[in-house]
This record gives C-alpha cells, structure tokens and sequence, in this order.
C-alpha cells in the first residue's frame, strides 16, 4: 500500500531524523507512520490517537502495507498510553491548546525523546512561548500551504541554546524566529497577505486606540523584515 501525504505531512515526514523511533500523536490512518517506515526512515512507528474510529481505519492500513509488525497502533490520549522510548515525537493538526495540554500532562515523556515536530493549528504564540518556558530549543521551522490554508512546523528538543526564541520578540513567536531569520519565502508570502489585511483594518479604525497602534507597530515590523531583505 502506497500513501499520499498532504504538503503538511510531507514536510513533517522530512524534518524526521532519519533512524529515529517515532510516535506518531493523533496518527488519524496512520498514513505518516506508514510513509516513514515502508521508506526505511524509520525502523519503528506507534501510531496513537484517542479516538478508536481512525485507529481502526490506522490499523487497516497498517496491515495492508505489510507493517504490522513495524507499526504499533495506541489508543492514547495524547502520550498517556505510550510507554516505549521513542527519539521523535510528531504531533500535527491539533489546535495549539491542545498541543500544549498533551506536553503538559506527560512531559517527561515529552523531555524524554530527542526531538519533537509540532504543527500547532491555532495558539501557535501560545505553543512557542510554552516550548521556551519549558526549555525546548528551536532546531528547524517549516511553512507550507496546504489546501490553500497556511501552516507553520517546527523542530525542538529538550534543552540547547534557547536565545533563538527570543531574538524578534513577540513577533517572533507570532510568526517563527527561524523562518524568519531564514526570509522562508512561504513565511514571506503570508507576511505580505498579512500586511495588506492589517493595513485595510487600519483603515477602517477611526482616531487612535491601543488595538490601532498594535497593528501599526505589526505592520512596521513587516515592512522592516521586507527591507531587511532587500
């Protein structure tokens, strides 16, 4: 059985170490867990998700690409029900709140891994200023466009040089210090989108208020980021 991965699981199946046991959270049907191991990325999958639905479709395809003994489906509440060391842990298409709930209630396990790729899909501030108080630290980020919808992916790992985090402020856990540091051309696109909207907001705000001047500054900070890279 062959698998089609989304733009987005694409770019999380590449941020995988390659050698690395993986734990695949909120697998859906698995097809990420499939796609690292039939490549031989991965010598070993666990595939959970709290719902049984998708761990009975996950489990079908598993079988059908000859996995089984390879893939080990869980059904798991986040990473409450893994008990095998793993050296990455994937998490994508969760909102970010949730992302965080998960770390929080097992985050040993979380500390425990040598890397995590989190693909928050709200609260992406909220999950970036968590992995900094937490002490993870930034390896990669990664923006597609998925289905039209924009997506951001990052890379941490227990520990390291945290001082990446911090190096554009707030806008920088808004909007990804990596990808910014790196001009990402797809981070670039969304900035550009992002600055015509604010600036259409702007003017439709009559005389000055604290909401008024927040987007003014964003919007400044956007023109900057443009002019650094010219």
């Amino acid at each position: 059985m062959s698998v089609k991965l989304s733009e987005r699981l694409k770019a999380a199946y590449d941020m995988v170490t390659e050698g690395s046991v993986v734990a695949d959270v909120g697998c859906d049907h698995a097809f990420l867990s499939i796609a690292l191991v039939s490549s031989g990325k991965s010598p070993e999958a666990f595939a959970c998700d709290v719902n049984e639905g998708p761990l009975e479709k996950a489990k079908e395809h598993i079988t059908a690409a000859g996995l089984s003994e390879k893939i080990h489906p869980h059904l798991s509440d986040g990473l409450k029900g893994l008990d095998s060391p793993v050296d990455s842990i994937v998490i994508c298409g969760m909102g970010g709140s949730l992302v965080i709930s998960i770390l929080e209630q097992s985050i040993e396990k979380a500390k425990s891994a040598r890397e995590l790729i989190l693909s928050p899909q709200s609260d992406i501030f909220k999950v970036r200023s968590y992995l900094r108080n937490h002490g993870f630290s930034l390896l990669e980020e990664r923006a597609v466009t998925d289905a039209g919808k924009y997506y951001e992916l990052m890379k941490v790992r227990p520990g390291g040089d945290l001082t990446l985090w911090d190096k554009y402020g707030d806008f920088g856990l808004k909007y990804g210090p990596y990808l910014i540091e790196h001009r990402d051309k797809t981070l670039m696109d969304h900035l550009k989108k992002r600055q015509a909207a604010i600036e259409g907001i702007i003017a439709g705000i009559s005389g000055e208020n604290k909401r008024k001047e927040e987007l003014q500054k964003e919007a400044d900070i956007i023109a900057g980021i443009y002019h650094d890279k010219d």
